[in-house]
């Protein structure tokens, strides 16, 4: 069974790529948000992090932040990307200083 943040993340990943596709090239600044996104969270497959339950609230929250920005560039109303892309690279933030796991104990 796959862990919960693993699946958000492939979920974001794969949501992303559709989001790129799908935008033309006058957002190049939220492609390139996306693009990193990509790359951050395919390094991140292998680590421990995203196989605890540490890993769901931010992943879901991007999640959230892609699916959204998803709908709004297959509408083609691009008015709220600008605000989308901008909680998203937030919620990423957050995920990665989640991920390093500082204070955190494992017993």
């Amino acid at each position: 069974m796959t862990a919960k943040g693993i699946e958000n993340s492939e979920t974001i990943i794969e949501s992303c790529k559709l989001i790129i596709a799908g935008l033309d090239s006058q957002e190049a600044e939220g492609k390139e948000v996306l693009q990193s996104a990509i790359d951050i969270l395919e390094d991140m497959k292998e680590k421990f992090f995203l196989k605890t339950n540490l890993a769901i609230p931010p992943t879901n929250a991007c999640k959230k932040d892609v699916i959204e920005l998803q709908l709004i560039v297959e509408g083609g109303d691009l008015s709220r990307f600008p605000e989308l892309i901008d909680r998203f690279r937030g919620n990423m933030e957050k995920l990665l200083k989640h991920a390093k796991m500082e204070g955190v104990i494992i017993t």
